[in-house]
């Protein structure tokens, strides 16, 4: 019996929520406020420890429900529905389960087929007590107002008063196989039934703000190992480690008792001084009664050992890290105790644990030792000495990529926060997308291990290769300075820096097109840079340079790389792809509204100016002397606009030629024939560059700062601002694309 779905409906951020949970592990991923936390506290105030006292308030439920509520309150319009927060537990059975528990009044259908009970829960106001609120509140505020008082907000009002009109209800409903979905006309009450709801689920929580530090004082972890004891006592009191410490317990108390009669002798006999009615009414006794919980819970220190020696450390002096790290370790067996119930109790059908945010406080590897662990930990779930089992499901949310990396794509929920609501998708479901099993499996074997990051950016910039990735930076950081300059200059607001932005950068050669249905699924902006990669049509040559023929006695040709203004098509795969275009005049006749895709219903991706996906590729631009050029790679582009930042670092003011001390990657003929104009920056770029990434880093290795001084506009005031990175320019089509990223 397990948890296969869970809707929830109007909790804070999850106005529509529907989540589906694995037979073990699901681990729920997402961005900072994305409603992981708002998921585990609906659950826990519907189904946890919680549960019975009621502790909703009214700003848990969600803002648009909150406002519909006010408005159908404050105009008096008539109502029909309850309106309020919803959870609901989709809950699959097999006849291997022990049904005991929900029984005729649970189950709601006897058809054999139907292995569904589905469990709700709502904290809602009726229609009835909506128009109690408007009526009390009236009254109220009518009677402020005749006191001259001002009366409270009906906001106000209903944060004081709403346990007075919202109310818990838990029932079974009805699951339709026909329809897969629920009648709520058709339930069962499961108070009035008198069913107990920790019967059939035990929901247990380990919180990201967990009671561990490193103080002097604190011993976090050896109150948990008392902790452990007791559950274990409870769960198992006949177990033979227990039996032998009670034993030894018994034991000490006798030695203790001999040693006691001498350590209390003189004040034994001071109150035997003061007598009594008769002989020996006095006579008083100290001695040892250990108790083997209180022992534990008062005496009980974890300590760290050194090495293979015997000098050991108290717990306080180790690393957060490790600290948190053991004290999840303790906190999931104290929990799995709970799971087991005492010896007299029977466990609940359907145990669920959810660990928020394991990573806190701990280093990468021990995040990637964690999750590598968590599994075989869990894994046997419910195992008691009497025999009996239940299975366990665990929920894990987290932030980090460490643990994703090391975790099975199939298992992963990713919430995404869109406007004012929140989604969660089944990061398998990718699988139904993608009609290239390759492409499937590639995909999710390089974003889990090489670039899991990705999962909890903003914004995503997909590029060629390691020019990019080592310049990329430098060129982001250009635009946020241009920026600055510009802002302070004309009082204007840029956006937030790109270099301030949570933009994830993937190295993806001319294969982005693979990542299209990824980047579309989670709805990630992104940026594509990529290559015009201009080819026409060439003769195909034999080993003596003499062309082929076809059959038909006409010349044999293929496509090869050629300059822009030569070409008649491009071979760039992804450029390919996303236009559904190989036509060269295509591409360099497009404006750069024109690179903005979305897709449409139809899945196909399409131009429009507000879409969320951009590609950027090579444009014609004009160098420090005016020329117009159309490059064709990022090499081409930037030799073409940084001749002369070339030509200043290949002679010295001698005119001495010093490439190889500034350039060493370059090949030096073809460096020196460039910063002489001898060749141009097409020729320079396919013949000089050796290492692309030496080239990168010379690049910033050469670079300076500028100091530049601005007035600011709005006040006044003289400033300088450390202009990096300002001998060289980036390229137009880089600069534009960034520009566009870096928007909302």
């Amino acid at each position: 019996m397990r948890v296969t779905k869970i809707k929830v409906h109007n909790f804070r951020l999850l106005k529509n929520l529907t989540v589906d949970l694995e037979k073990n592990l699901s681990l729920i991923i997402g961005k900072n406020n994305c409603g992981k936390t708002s998921f585990l506290l609906c659950l826990e105030k519907f189904i946890g420890s919680s549960s019975p006292k009621n502790n909703f308030t009214f700003e848990d439920l969600n803002s648009e429900a909150k406002d519909h509520l006010l408005k159908v309150v404050d105009s008096e319009l008539p109502n029909n529905q309850a309106l309020g927060i919803s959870l609901q537990i989709f809950i699959e059975y097999d006849e291997h389960d022990d049904l005991g528990n929900i029984g005729d009044k649970v189950i709601m259908d006897l058809d054999p087929d139907n292995k569904f009970v589905v469990l709700t829960f709502d904290y809602k106001v009726t229609p009835d007590d909506i128009q109690n609120i408007a009526t009390d509140y009236k009254k109220i505020k009518a009677k402020k107002v005749e006191e001259g008082k001002v009366p409270k907000s009906l906001f106000d009002y209903m944060k004081e008063n709403h346990a007075r009109y919202f109310s818990i209800t838990r029932r079974s409903v009805r699951y339709d196989i026909t329809t897969k979905d629920i009648d709520i006309n058709d339930f069962v009450d499961l108070d009035a039934e008198g069913i107990r709801i920790s019967n059939l689920i035990n929901f247990k929580w380990i919180s990201a703000r967990r009671n561990v530090s490193n103080k002097d004082t604190d011993n976090s972890l050896s109150m948990l190992s008392a902790k452990i004891y007791k559950k274990l006592e409870a769960t198992s009191p006949n177990e033979s480690v227990v039996e032998e410490f009670k034993d030894t317990l018994t034991d000490t108390d006798t030695q203790l008792n001999i040693v006691y009669e001498k350590i209390f002798k003189d004040v034994i006999d001071d109150v035997k001084k003061f007598g009594g009615v008769s002989q020996n009414d006095s006579i008083i006794k100290i001695v040892s009664s250990l108790q083997h919980r209180d022992l534990l819970e008062e005496n009980t220190t974890v300590m760290y050992g050194l090495g293979a020696g015997e000098h050991n450390l108290p717990e306080n002096y180790n690393g957060l890290g490790y600290l948190n790290l053991i004290s999840m370790i303790f906190e999931i067996k104290l929990k799995l105790h709970d799971f087991h119930k005492d010896v007299n109790e029977t466990p609940s059908d359907i145990n669920i644990l959810f660990i928020e945010e394991p990573e806190a406080h701990t280093h990468p590897q021990l995040q990637r030792i964690f999750i590598k662990n968590i599994k075989s930990l869990l894994r046997p779930g419910i195992r008691r000495d009497d025999g009996t089992t239940r299975g366990l499901q665990t929920i894990l949310s987290t932030h980090s990529s460490y643990i994703v990396s090391e975790s099975e794509f199939e298992d992963i929920k990713y919430f995404k926060k869109t406007d004012d609501y929140v989604t969660s998708k089944n990061l398998k479901d990718l699988k139904d997308y993608y009609e290239d099993g390759q492409h499937y499996t590639f995909l999710k074997q390089y974003l889990t291990i090489h670039r899991s990051e990705l999962f909890f950016a903003d914004k995503t910039i997909f590029i060629e290769g390691d020019t990019e990735r080592v310049l990329l930076p430098a060129m982001m950081m250009k635009v946020d300075q241009e920026d600055v300059i510009k802002d302070l200059r004309t009082g204007s607001k840029s956006p937030i820096p790109l270099l301030s932005q949570n933009i994830s950068m993937i190295e993806v050669g001319a294969y982005s097109h693979i990542f299209e249905k990824f980047v579309n699924f989670i709805g990630v902006r992104s940026l594509i840079i990529t290559d015009i990669d201009a080819a026409n049509e060439q003769p195909v040559l034999d080993n003596n340079d003499i062309a082929k023929k076809n059959a038909d006695g006409t010349v044999k040709t293929e496509l090869k790389k050629c300059k822009v203004e030569h070409g008649t098509s491009t071979t760039n795969a992804s450029l390919n792809f996303f236009f559904n275009n190989k036509s060269l005049a295509f591409y360099t006749g497009l404006s750069y509204k024109d690179k903005t895709l979305t897709k449409d219903e139809n899945s196909k991706w399409i131009q429009q100016e507000d879409g969320e996906l951009f590609c950027a590729y090579q444009t014609l631009e004009k160098d420090s002397t005016d020329s117009d050029y159309h490059a064709r790679s990022f090499e081409d582009s930037f030799f073409h606009i940084n001749r002369e930042f070339m030509k200043d670092l290949a002679f010295d003011q001698n005119s001495r030629f010093i490439g190889n001390e500034n350039f060493p990657s370059l090949v030096q003929i073809h460096l020196k024939d460039f910063a002489n104009s001898k060749t141009d920056a097409y020729t320079c770029a396919t013949k000089a560059v050796g290492s692309k990434p030496s080239f990168a880093m010379e690049i910033l290795l050469n670079s300076t700062i500028t100091p530049t001084t601005v007035i600011d506009i709005e006040s006044g005031d003289i400033i300088t601002v450390d202009v990096e990175f300002s001998n060289w320019s980036t390229p137009a089509y880089i600069k534009e694309a960034l520009t566009w990223l870096k928007q909302d």
